[in-house]
């Protein structure tokens, strides 16, 4: 038999010890029984299925934690909490698609151009349709939470039957280092002048918190962009001797 440890006695592991060994016992009293009736009648049957019951798993979990000083040194197998922040398992919350979240999509954006949305016939138009991430806080299915939106495509349309989709929100010439007129990847090029009503649609991705940091949503949401007015004039080019400075009442001065 194997030495009954001060630890193993504080759990209840000890029957009777000598200091040198160690009986455990233990009765298993059937239904209907009473331990104080008398003894155990012999046979076979049902009420004769006594022996030793021995210590249950949590008491020798116990057990091998606790030193012989009664310092717990581990947690117990069983029943152990969880760590220290770890959040509860959520439940109740419903799956959050991107269709629902549209009632906090951001406001439209104008397609603004320039030269101060004017433009040249044959020659590039410069658009910008700058947007930029924003937050929204709201109530959804009567869960406070707060939804960020981040730009993640640029859906033009020109208003002369042409479309384009680009990733860049677009910058200004003087932004770009570049002289009036020259491409840039949201310019167009109108062929014909006239006054065209031009729009930027921007999508966005989104995520939304909940308490517990940002969740990606999956998919895009697209804000329909504002009409704006692009008036594109014609050049016209003439071949003179003079300079304006030099006769100011000369063809284009």
């Amino acid at each position: 038999m194997s030495t009954c440890t001060i630890a193993a006695s504080r759990v209840g592991l000890c029957g009777s010890t000598d200091g040198t060994s160690l009986d455990i016992s233990g009765t298993q009293e059937q239904p209907g029984t009473d331990s104080n009736s008398g003894p155990p009648r012999s046979g076979g049957g049902p009420d004769a299925q006594r022996g030793p019951s021995g210590p249950s798993q949590e008491a020798i979990d116990l057990a091998a934690c606790m030193d012989d000083s009664g310092t717990t040194r581990c947690a117990p197998r069983l029943n152990r909490p969880a760590a220290p922040g770890t959040p509860p398992p959520a439940t109740g919350i419903p799956t959050i698609v991107i269709s629902d979240l549209a009632r906090f999509a951001p406001a439209s954006v104008l397609a603004a151009s320039e030269p101060g949305n004017l433009g040249i016939a044959g020659m590039p138009t410069n658009f910008i349709g700058a947007a930029t991430s924003q937050i929204q806080n709201g109530e959804l299915f009567g869960i406070p939470l707060r939804v960020r939106f981040t730009p993640a495509g640029y859906d033009y349309t020109y208003g002369d039957g042409s479309t384009s989709t680009v990733t860049s929100p677009g910058q200004t010439w003087a932004a770009l280092g570049q002289a009036q007129f020259t491409p840039t990847a949201t310019s167009h090029v109108y062929r014909e002048p006239g006054v065209y009503p031009a729009r930027v649609d921007i999508r966005y991705t989104a995520q939304v918190d909940l308490g517990a940091g940002w969740i990606d949503v999956p998919g895009q949401l697209t804000t329909r962009g504002a009409t704006q007015e692009i008036r594109i004039l014609e050049a016209r080019t003439a071949l003179v001797a003079h300079t304006c400075d030099e006769n100011p009442a000369g063809i284009g001065c």
